[in-house]
């Protein structure tokens, strides 16, 4: 009644006789619990010319610049390993409610990492048939479960089906990583990736400050020290769902890695999301590759990727 309506608390409270506190508090705990999402259509005037410059510059065909967190004068960055904003993760919510509404967008590439965890709690209920595919290795090394797999909270949103690769973010070998690669469900999911008209990606920073590094640090659950410090050493700067990149936009594959096809990134319409000064550099790297379709960032970032 209240939102879709557009009945006041006041006309709600007589109608149930109940006291307009207890409407405002029920309404309160709707937003809280997530069966009430709110998203802002449009861009903000303060940042349009920031997006028409990285727009024009890295030749992007969709691209948002969001405020920073101070604009608002509170930090919004929730306790994560990964420094985005949390307004970054809205805007990303949004783009992909629009492209599911306005073009009627049926299947998405996905990847794993604290960004798209956090689309994935944000997003409402999604009451169309629209599959969410990640074909990104995101398993510790030793098979555990990845905390950060945001496909788990978008199964229980969507009609349609999510799928996930089910491999570790790097093998012990190259002869496994074939064998795995030749099992016949493997080759389904990588398939069904190639009907997704859109691919949803995250940025991470190979210096301190995001999940990759901090995981790398504090837990080797995904790589060990040795391998991400060559990584490092070979002059990679950001990584993006296995895909490494140096400070000129140079792509680097690793053969262990299970990363996703860096020739459908850039065949498929693709977009990262990622924000933050620690980023904006790994963001950069990346946008030099030329291999993005679209970006979602914020506002310091943006500073730093025209500088």
């Amino acid at each position: 009644m209240y939102w879709k309506e557009k009945i006041s608390q006041k006309e709600i409270a007589k109608k149930f006789n109940i006291n307009t506190v207890q409407v405002h508090r029920i309404l309160s705990e709707a937003e809280k619990n997530g069966s009430v999402k709110v998203f802002v259509e449009g861009s903000f005037d303060i940042c349009k010319k920031y997006e028409e410059d990285i727009k024009e510059k890295y030749n992007l065909k969709h691209i948002e610049v969001v405020p920073s967190e101070h604009t608002f004068g509170k930090k919004t960055t929730a306790s994560t390993l990964d420094p985005d904003p949390l307004s970054i993760a809205y805007a990303g919510a949004n783009t992909i409610l629009n492209k599911i509404k306005e073009e009627k967008c049926r299947n998405f590439g996905w990847s794993t990492g604290s960004t798209n965890t956090r689309i994935a709690n944000l997003l409402p209920e999604i009451r169309e048939n629209v599959s969410f595919i990640d074909t990104t290795g995101s398993l510790r090394n030793d098979l555990s479960f990845n905390p950060l797999l945001g496909l788990n909270t978008l199964s229980k949103k969507t009609r349609g089906k999510c799928y996930h690769l089910g491999a570790p973010y790097i093998f012990p070998s190259l002869q496994e990583k074939n064998k795995f690669f030749n099992i016949k469900f493997v080759k389904d999911i990588l398939k069904k990736e190639e009907e997704c008209e859109y691919i949803i990606l995250g940025i991470g920073s190979m210096k301190g400050g995001t999940s990759l590094y901090n995981r790398v640090k504090n837990h080797p659950y995904l790589i060990d020290k040795t391998f991400f410090n060559q990584i490092k050493k070979d002059g990679a700067i950001s990584e993006s769902s296995g895909n490494f990149f140096d400070k000129h936009g140079k792509h680097f594959v690793y053969d262990e890695i299970v990363s996703k096809d860096f020739s459908l990134i850039k065949k498929k319409k693709t977009i990262a999301i990622a924000g933050g000064i620690q980023k904006a550099l790994a963001i950069k790297s990346t946008l030099l590759n030329g291999c993005l379709y679209g970006l979602i960032t914020d506002e310091e970032a943006a500073k730093i990727i025209l500088s």
